[in-house]
């Protein structure tokens, strides 16, 4: 008797471990989709600009992305 409530207790420890692991991973798929859609939102945003403000913000894309290869 107490083998079988040994067990019924691993089964319910794996299934509670699996549960947090899915959660977690949906929790990350959705913060990483939240992020595209931020990135979609600028371009949507940029392309939306006149060209000045746009050769203006082009410049300044640049200028950071210039200041994050020489590190």
């Amino acid at each position: 008797m107490i083998a079988i409530s040994s067990l019924s207790l691993l089964f319910a420890a794996i299934s509670v471990v699996s549960a947090s692991t899915l959660v977690v991973m949906m929790m990350q798929e959705s913060r990483s989709a939240n992020r595209n859609n931020g990135m979609v939102a600028f371009r949507r945003h940029l392309d939306a600009l006149s060209d000045d403000s746009r050769a203006h913000v082009r410049q300044q894309l640049h200028d950071q992305s210039g200041k994050q290869g020489r590190r």
